[in-house]
């Protein structure tokens, strides 16, 4: 590497190549190709939202890896070269917040999703039929090879039809996440008119999606016992927000919010859910103060459940995954002051109603109240975080990350997001090896960790009410972390088995090398990438664990979703054998001979 440095060192990207090179910039997560199936789907959903489409269907060919969306809209313009710019040139479109002619409402907005499909694919169709007119464009590689149109008569099987194979370069595994895409489906199924259908075709078996907005608020939140559902409708067209929710009698005592904005899952919360939570507590505080009941304001929250729709002409994002709304809360005050009022009619009319949640929070306080008295003699339940050291997350779908110390739990601690990370940091050495233990559940790291999952042990593990969507172990990168990933896998394993079961334990992967170059900390995660920027002469500096690293560093390696590496921990059907493997010196010492 040499140390001139002049104009002919600047390069400049192209788009594709832009993206190609950054990946999860644009689509999030690389683990599976699901986002560039969702930034199709998103496009077909707009027509749909804009009352065009009647039928959506995507079909997922896993023998070939071949992915298409297809509808039945408008059809993308044919003229001027259409269907090739906004496959090709990034920030190009028709949904943009400064032009509203073609959509008042829609999920994409930045001119992005084709294009990325487009970049990271080894082939990609794009088939229109409009006016007449058949236009097939066939790209290789992101390079336009063919493209044709042609006059057409009769009735047209579709209108538009997105075709592509995802490139193995940028994925890590071809076969995309099928359940997030039918839960996209139900969404808008839920919140579409009913003479709409959505369906999914998975290697030629054919499902068709088809609740409606109470069913789908029921299946997702609700166990069977209710109260009864609240309907909060604020509409000044085009624009819309409904809010249905109740208070849940047998589930979880955490909150679950469910949300979309416009036609998608927002998965991360964001203002809307904020605001609705302020919303409840201060609705049934004030209740409270003039009736006389004691509570806490968050106690009106516990059993809460709640499904949030909303459509929106220019709804934020924190990013392109699109799965936080970061819209300022003052957008949403007259909307919510609306909702106020509606809540107070409800109560001057069914003022019985009131009186018995009420007394249901003034009787979980005191429960509370008691057990602070007399101790919480029952472990399986999740304990306060005041006597553990547990840094616990605002988010109902956070993550929590088990680590290894304080140190490190200190560091990641600064560096996360106190709405989605959860931080708890155990004595590696002090978790047992569970195969040998016989009181494991004396232990004092074990304790920790069943509280804080608060869902009991198994065979009385309740997964519904596990409050996070992800358990990550992180641990150095050294030989003594990896011991202490696998003991406590185990202890995940044998207590906890649902979570493996369910794909919602992670092992997070640490780096022993990175690049660190005054602003610029990149993760070397393998010994080639290492061998590539020793060859470049990169300043290359080793962490021997989490705690040396800074926290914007921990931020990147371990929390940041473009950056960190998760690998997802699958159940092993013979786990007699791997309990044997760990309790017997012998069948170790017969392991390493062969």
């Amino acid at each position: 590497m040499t140390k001139d440095y002049s104009a002919k060192d600047i390069r400049v990207l192209d788009e594709v190549e832009h993206i190609q090179l950054n990946a999860g910039m644009y689509v999030g997560d690389t683990g599976n190709p699901v986002h560039l199936i969702e930034e199709a789907l998103d496009n077909a959903l707009d027509e749909a939202l804009a009352g065009h489409a009647k039928i959506i269907a995507v079909n997922i060919d896993t023998k070939n890896n071949q992915f298409s969306v297809i509808d039945n809209g408008r059809g993308i313009p044919l003229g001027d070269n259409t269907p090739v710019t906004i496959s090709s040139k990034l920030f190009s479109g028709a949904k943009f917040q400064d032009r509203k002619t073609a959509y008042e409402i829609a999920a994409g907005m930045h001119g992005v999703g084709l294009v990325a499909i487009n970049a990271l694919s080894e082939e990609y169709i794009v088939e229109v039929f409009r006016n007449q007119q058949h236009g097939v464009y066939i790209f290789k590689n992101a390079k336009l090879k063919k493209s044709t149109v042609e006059k057409f008569q009769g009735d047209p099987p579709y209108s538009t039809k997105i075709q592509f194979q995802p490139n193995p370069k940028y994925f890590e595994k071809l076969i995309p996440d099928v359940d997030r895409i039918r839960r996209r489906l139900t969404t808008a199924s839920a919140e579409l008119p009913s003479d709409l259908k959505f369906i999914l075709n998975i290697d030629d078996k054919i499902e068709v999606f088809n609740l409606t907005l109470e069913e789908h608020f029921k299946q997702s939140c609700i166990s069977t016992d209710t109260f009864t559902i609240f309907r909060l409708y604020t509409e000044k067209k085009p624009e819309s927000f409904k809010i249905l929710f109740t208070h849940d009698n047998d589930g979880s005592l955490t909150p679950k919010i469910i949300s979309s904005v416009n036609l998608l899952p927002v998965d991360g919360g964001g203002t809307h859910v904020n605001s609705f939570l302020d919303l409840i507590r201060d609705f049934f505080a004030d209740k409270a103060k003039k009736l006389d009941y004691k509570f806490q304001p968050n106690d009106s929250l516990v059993g809460l459940r709640a499904y949030l729709i909303l459509n929106l002409i220019e709804p934020k994002f924190s990013g392109q995954s699109k799965d936080k709304l970061i819209n300022r809360k003052s957008d949403f005050d007259k909307t919510f002051q609306e909702f106020k009022n509606q809540l107070d009619q409800w109560s001057n009319k069914n003022e019985d109603q009131l009186i018995e949640l009420l007394e249901r929070f003034q009787d979980y306080r005191r429960k509370i109240d008691s057990k602070k008295l007399v101790g919480n003699g029952d472990r399986t339940k999740r304990g306060s975080t005041k006597f553990t050291k547990l840094r616990d997350c605002t988010s109902r779908n956070g993550e929590l990350y088990v680590v290894e110390g304080d140190s490190s739990g200190g560091t990641l601690v600064m560096s996360r997001d106190p709405r989605l990370h959860a931080v708890l940091p155990l004595k590696g050495k002090s978790i047992p090896n569970i195969t040998t233990k016989k009181d494991i559940l004396a232990n004092k790291e074990v304790k920790e960790l069943v509280v804080a999952i608060g869902a009991g042990v198994s065979p009385h593990f309740d997964i519904r009410k596990m409050r996070y969507d992800k358990l990550i172990c992180a641990t150095d990168a050294d030989p003594d972390g990896s011991h202490i990933a696998c003991l406590l896998t185990m202890v995940v394993g044998i207590l906890f088995p649902e979570i493996i079961q369910a794909g919602r334990y992670y092992i997070a992967q640490t780096p022993l090398f990175a690049i660190n170059e005054k602003k610029t900390f990149i993760p070397l995660w393998n010994n080639e990438q290492l061998e590539k920027a020793r060859k470049e002469g990169r300043n290359i500096q080793r962490y021997k664990g989490l705690g040396e690293m800074n926290p914007d560093q921990l931020k990147i390696s371990l929390l940041d979703h473009p950056t960190r590496h998760l690998v997802p921990v699958t159940y092993t059907g013979n786990i007699d054998d791997l309990v044997k493997l760990f309790s017997s010196a012998d069948e170790k010492r017969r392991l390493i001979e062969e």
